[in-house]
């Protein structure tokens, strides 16, 4: 492995390392052989050297790759071997994690924080931190919406919004461990209503947001952080008393569960239930534009929504037209309505209010 500058690089160059831009966007997967297209868009974003292998490989010629060239962002980093690898071990560490709620449930074994955030401090560093989480979880969304995958989920969004706040690392780590102990309730939950395939009646409901009452009164005693244990039983309070189960506003409730609170709905939303299909990400969004301030910590809503839309940068998107294109910009002043390349057209929903962001192709 050698670094080069991006003035001299040449087609058949491999990439070594994922290339991400100067705000953490992914620009090329590691194991890209470089055609001049490749070289023509790493010099697009202004960077000034990359790492690339010793040796240089034969350019597939483009009436060749045409098939490779077809395939989505996405498409192409479902087949990186990081992400396949990844996906394996965040599958296993759900699996691990069940078993340790049941025996922390049972009074089996003692709740060890540092045990048992320590997986999730690995997959962030395969997932190549705060730059490739969302990448890793936005192409996760078809997994199950099981209780362990997404408190894995929300433990690794906790930890990169604390992160994009500017956090110090004692609080990164507090809402790392909330994000990932926040529905510990639900291991004490019917398994019929965590299993059910249909949504839930209002009755079973109510029935199921008893978890964070049932959640903290696992932990009220032990001997972990206040934070965790505040997150635990407010991650679903919200700042104009809309929430539940105490109806706190405002300052009542804790800063670390303020910032589970976002990370909790966006994977929620995002994520496919047994009884629906993802929502996509960009309709959430929009909800957070629109009533995120009543509802969320300013601080927090605004700093995961000031990132949270660069992770989409290069993705490519269906529009509410069925055409499909690539975002290439991030509006400031309307978050869920970027600039899209469509083609050879350049779509800025903006300005075309009639289209929208309908799902991540």
């Amino acid at each position: 492995m050698k670094l080069v500058s991006v003035d001299k690089l040449e087609p058949g160059l491999v990439v070594s390392e994922n290339i991400y831009t100067l705000d953490d966007r992914l620009v090329l997967p590691k194991g890209t052989i470089l055609d001049e297209k490749d070289i023509e868009r790493i010099r697009s974003y202004s960077l000034y050297n990359i790492f690339v292998e010793e040796e240089k490989k034969p350019v597939v010629p483009k009436q060749e790759k045409a098939d490779s060239a077809s395939l989505s962002y996405s498409e192409k980093l479902k087949n990186t071997e990081e992400f396949i690898r990844f996906k394996q071990h965040i599958e296993d560490n759900a699996e691990k994690l069940e078993e340790s709620f049941r025996l922390l449930a049972n009074d089996s074994i003692p709740l060890d924080v540092d045990k048992l955030t320590e997986p999730v401090y690995h997959l962030f560093v395969e997932a190549g931190g705060t730059a490739g989480v969302f990448d890793m979880l936005h192409n996760l969304r078809d997994s199950s919406d099981e209780v362990y995958m997404h408190s894995l989920n929300v433990s690794l969004i906790s930890n990169t919004l604390a992160t994009w706040m500017r956090l110090p690392n004692s609080k990164i780590q507090l809402a790392t461990a909330a994000g990932l102990l926040h529905d510990i309730g639900k291991v004490l939950m019917p398994p019929e209503l965590l299993g059910k395939n249909k949504q839930l009646t209002d009755y079973e409901q109510r029935t199921m947001n008893e978890h964070v009452i049932k959640g903290y009164e696992l932990v009220k005693d032990k001997d972990i952080n206040t934070h965790i244990k505040n997150a635990i039983i407010m991650h679903h309070e919200r700042r104009d008393g809309s929430g539940f189960p105490f109806h706190l506003k405002n300052d009542q409730i804790d800063e670390i569960a303020s910032i589970v609170a976002v990370a909790d709905v966006y994977d929620s939303l995002t994520t496919r239930k047994k009884y629906r299909e993802p929502i996509c990400p960009f309709y959430v969004i929009q909800q957070f534009e629109n009533e995120g301030l009543d509802k969320y910590d300013p601080n927090t809503i605004l700093t995961f929504l000031s990132n949270i839309v660069n992770t989409f940068i290069a993705n490519r998107v269906m529009l509410s037209n069925g055409m499909t294109g690539e975002i290439i910009f991030v509006n400031p002043e309307h978050l869920a309505k970027p600039v899209v390349k469509c083609g050879e057209k350049y779509i800025d929903l903006v300005k075309n209010k009639g289209l929208s962001i309908v799902a991540l192709v």
